[in-house]
């Protein structure tokens, strides 16, 4: 059974012949007798009475003419509805997102995005750089913010920022005093770096190694604010995105650039290459790319 032997059948039921009927239709009236013939094998009653005349409903028939006309109907209407209902642009998405991420801009973001898009739910979820694009790659996220560069043979990208590294450093210290500093001075000094779910945990450490040495890590953490306090206590130092340090006057410590080498911290948004993406997440890419594009990230 399938709508065409519905069609049919309302149609024989509406012009009481299957003569009428197949020339409305532009059928044969064999080809539309066999339908209505394969139609009742399979429901196991007689929907007609047949005469040499006309063509009468059974009690049968009755019944399923009401239930054969709302079928068409909702057929009929469905792909309107399926339009309207898309066009409502409502969805679920899920985006992680790294501690690290400058938390002003992206509420900044989701705000709007929830403002313009209010019926697309949003789930936040806070991870490394590096479970995010594992997550990624699982398909339990729909998008994340990582910060490294992503791997184009996996994931679909677009860079949102490169922002060098900054030393930040008690007061205190004597190399507080300097507009710069090379990595290759901070052999001696205990760091304090991100824990190594994160991408700059393992480009610290890498770039420490080809600068001649080892760094000595007395501390690793996914807070940020724990990070500044940690040095704000002139325990030790730490490398951090230049955007991040700007908030730190009044905490005993300064940040210092770091020129040789320079280490920067690289910020893209990825999605599963690939990967359908549903209405919502085509909407979410585009309002983040033309957002994010054209604020200063």
């Amino acid at each position: 059974m399938d709508i065409h032997h519905l069609r049919y059948f309302i149609e024989v039921a509406r012009q009481n012949s299957f003569s009428k009927a197949a020339a409305i239709s532009h059928v044969s009236q064999s080809a539309i007798s066999k339908m209505i013939k394969d139609l009742e094998t399979e429901l196991g009653v007689s929907l007609f009475s047949r005469n040499s005349k006309s063509v009468q409903l059974t009690d049968a028939g009755i019944l399923f003419l009401g239930q054969s006309q709302q079928v068409v109907s909702m057929f009929n209407n469905l792909a309107a509805e399926f339009a309207n209902e898309f066009k409502l642009e409502k969805g679920r998405l899920s985006i992680g997102l790294p501690p690290i991420t400058e938390a002003t801009v992206f509420a900044q973001l989701l705000g709007e995005f929830k403002k313009k898009y209010p019926q697309i739910d949003m789930e936040l979820y806070e991870h490394g750089s590096k479970n995010v694009a594992l997550k990624i790659q699982e398909g339990t996220l729909d998008f994340g913010i990582i910060c490294q560069a992503p791997d184009n043979a996996v994931f679909e990208s677009f860079s949102l920022a490169n922002d060098p590294l900054k030393v930040i450093i008690h007061l205190e210290h004597p190399l507080s005093i300097l507009t710069e500093v090379d990595l290759k001075d901070l052999s001696n000094e205990s760091f304090v770096i991100y824990r190594d779910d994160f991408s700059l945990h393992d480009e610290i450490i890498n770039q420490c190694k080809l600068a001649g040495f080892q760094p000595k890590i007395i501390f690793e953490t996914s807070q940020r604010e724990l990070m500044i306090q940690t040095v704000a206590a002139n325990l030790g130092i730490a490398l951090l995105p230049s955007r991040l340090c700007s908030d730190l006057c009044g905490k005993q410590i300064n940040a210092v650039t770091l020129a040789n080498p320079q280490i920067l911290h690289q910020m893209s948004v990825i999605w599963r290459k690939g990967r359908y993406l549903s209405h919502a997440a085509q909407l979410w890419l585009n309002f983040a790319r033309k957002y994010l594009l054209q604020t200063d990230v």
